[in-house]
């Protein structure tokens, strides 16, 4: 048997098997996501722990939830060396534009979404080449998984499509849109193995809404879970008048969440456009890096 493999070359040893061969079976047997955050036992190449599951949400609309999703999988993506493959999946209750703004090279996007990946019963779901082929691809090495409007097949939720993903080797991060209260997003919420990360615009009526949210999640979940929420302070305009608010967001948070991240303003993201790691400004890209780190 012939292969094409580049001698050269080093991604026959972290891309995904492709499809038929010995290799292209889940990594897993169970449903149990096969890293726990507070462990630390599993690791990636370089030694480090393996980041776990991440769920992005926002305090209201447009508050920056899709944009912190894609910056924190690239991040995740870029800083790797491949040996942790992030998926960005989009959790919102009728499908956001997260696979349209995340994918910046046209050759690697595909028309499969969350719905038409599960409905195919034919081949486990869990196998690294279906989830990746479900996949739309970045040009920071992320892949990118789109849903529709229509309800999903069968009985799934998004509790299957964790465990399929996390079966098949990926690092899902979900971008949940708002609002928080979305009831598909519950088992997420309730997952200490799975931190989670509010954003909000740095607008004083955006920041208003952040006490209604903290106090509901408190309410249903217990201080405990409130208190390891990240908070996302996404800076969508160059006003300077707004310079203020995430200090103030960090007064107000002291004691009650886990920290407080500011995403600066950056020409890129404020251009509307797909979003490309590379085009970034690098004090945007180091804004990342620290909410990954912080959210580890």
């Amino acid at each position: 048997m012939t292969t094409d493999i580049d001698p050269d070359s080093l991604g026959w040893l972290t891309d995904p098997p492709p499809p038929g061969s010995p290799a292209d079976v889940p990594y897993t047997d169970t449903r149990v996501p096969a890293s726990v955050r507070i462990s630390g036992l599993a690791s990636t190449g370089q030694g480090l722990p393996i980041p776990p599951p991440m769920l992005v949400t926002g305090s209201s609309g447009g508050s920056g939830s899709t944009m912190v999703t894609l910056g924190l999988a690239s991040a995740m993506a870029i800083d790797n060396l491949g040996y942790v493959h992030p998926a960005a999946i989009d959790a919102t209750p009728a499908g956001g534009d997260l696979s349209l703004r995340g994918c910046d090279l046209q050759n690697a996007r595909t028309t499969a979404t969350m719905q038409t990946w599960l409905a195919d019963t034919t081949i486990p779901a869990s196998l690294p080449s279906v989830v990746d082929a479900a996949c739309s691809r970045s040009s920071a090495g992320l892949r990118i998984m789109s849903r529709s409007d229509a309800a999903l097949p069968r009985r799934e939720t998004l509790v299957s499509v964790h465990g399929n993903v996390i079966d098949a080797g990926f690092v899902p991060i979900y971008d949940a849109g708002a609002p928080v209260r979305a009831r598909s997003i519950r088992p997420l919420l309730c997952d200490p193995r799975v931190p989670i990360a509010i954003t909000v615009a740095a607008r004083p009526d955006a920041i208003n809404r952040l006490n209604p949210v903290m106090a509901w999640l408190d309410a249903e979940f217990g201080e405990y879970m409130a208190s390891d929420v990240t908070i996302v302070v996404t800076r969508q305009t160059n006003d300077p008048a707004m310079f203020a608010c995430t200090e103030w967001v960090r007064v107000w948070g002291r004691g009650h969440v886990r920290s407080v991240v500011e995403i600066p303003y950056d020409e890129h993201l404020g251009e509307g456009r797909q979003i490309s790691w590379h085009h970034l400004a690098p004090a945007t890209q180091a804004a990342f890096r620290l909410l990954l780190e912080e959210m580890r």
